[in-house]
């Protein structure tokens, strides 16, 4: 079984319309098309777990903690999306092969890898890029299937960003927060690579 993986429900709809010229057959989670099948992602359907499954000490924020060691980073499924996710996971178990259907861009790479990668999977994984919705476009596309291999650099990158930026936020924000209780702050003062400078744009302002 063919297995493709969508970013989104809308452009596995698309998919599965092209491989079927518009007859696919709608199941739970996923559309069947002939012997192949269509899924989707639905926005990052896994998170980082929290700092404490790493080193129970990191339930308490100590000084002596940071930075926080969180690499390589460890995922879990999301709570609400856990039902759906379930379903994906066991069609990539069931996969002969897999198209990976995420967007054309680092976010879209970064977003399908990580499912097939925490599903433990490591047969045949394709790479299909469209950016135009049109049937014809997407059975263009899907006719030029690339190997997912050869996007293994961007993985890395958005991984790398994704990773620094966690590490950043949560061991600066422990940092900061910590001394500024030192002084009788009583909250939480959040920190991140991101929205820190652009606190300080407009503070400048």
């Amino acid at each position: 079984m063919k297995l493709y993986i969508a970013e989104k429900p809308a452009l596995a709809l698309d998919i599965a319309n092209a491989l079927t010229d518009g007859k696919p057959s709608k199941k739970n989670g996923y559309f069947e098309c002939g012997e192949d099948k269509v899924t989707w992602c639905i926005g990052h359907l896994l998170k980082s777990v929290d700092p404490e499954a790493y080193n129970p000490s990191y339930k308490q924020w100590k000084q002596d903690d940071l930075p926080l060691n969180l690499f390589p980073l460890q995922y879990e499924v999301i709570p609400d999306k856990a039902d759906h996710t379930r379903n994906v996971i066991n069609l990539i178990k069931e996969a002969d092969e897999i198209v990976h259907g995420g967007d054309p861009d680092d976010e879209g790479q970064l977003l399908v890898d990580e499912l097939i990668l925490f599903a433990g999977y490591t047969k045949t994984v394709k790479r299909v890029l469209i950016s135009d919705n049109t049937p014809n476009a997407v059975k263009k596309s899907l006719a030029n299937l690339k190997d997912n291999s050869d996007f293994f650099g961007i993985y890395q990158k958005t991984y790398a960003r994704t990773a620094g930026d966690l590490l950043y936020g949560l061991s600066m924000s422990r940092a900061y927060t910590i001394a500024a209780q030192a002084k009788g702050y009583q909250g939480v003062l959040s920190v991140g690579r991101v929205q820190t400078p652009i606190l300080g744009l407009i503070v400048r302002r």
